[in-house]
């Protein structure tokens, strides 16, 4: 049996992974995006069966409406490459995401959904996340 080989001394530590309220985050974030993103893109090449209520509110919601709900799967998706990349923007991005999702779905579907409330609380859990992840990436000092 061998052993790995070690790292040189002038190596930075290895990091933990992410933390599990960016793990949650990012799982969360990217459910609610699903929505608007596939209903956008069934308005779009337009697969989506007319007959069933809450696809005829879709329909008539009108451009705009439209253009924000689907704009919130957007945010969503930007909302998860900064809660990865660069967690202190991703607090105004994921507020961003909620405020358009949380529109989008009263405007679109006429009522305050479910994913409207998990869409609200995305803002906390970002926040919590984000300095989850600012702790973690940041250089530990050598000064008391």
């Amino acid at each position: 049996m061998s052993t790995p080989p070690s790292a040189p001394n002038d190596a930075p530590p290895q990091q933990p992974g992410r933390s599990l309220a960016t793990q949650f985050a990012v799982a969360l974030v990217a459910f609610l995006s699903f929505g608007p993103l596939t209903t956008g893109l069934g308005l779009l090449l337009g697969f989506l069966p007319k007959q069933f209520p809450a696809i005829q509110n879709l329909y008539a919601a009108g451009p705009i409406a439209q253009t924000v709900w689907i704009g919130a799967g957007v945010l969503g998706i930007l909302t998860i490459i900064a809660l990865l990349r660069a967690p202190r923007l991703a607090i105004v991005v994921c507020l961003v995401f909620a405020t358009a999702h949380v529109l989008g779905a009263w405007w679109v579907w006429g009522q305050f959904t479910l994913g409207a409330w998990a869409a609200m609380a995305a803002v906390p859990l970002s926040i919590v996340a984000a300095v989850a992840e600012s702790r973690r990436t940041s250089p530990v000092s050598d000064n008391p």
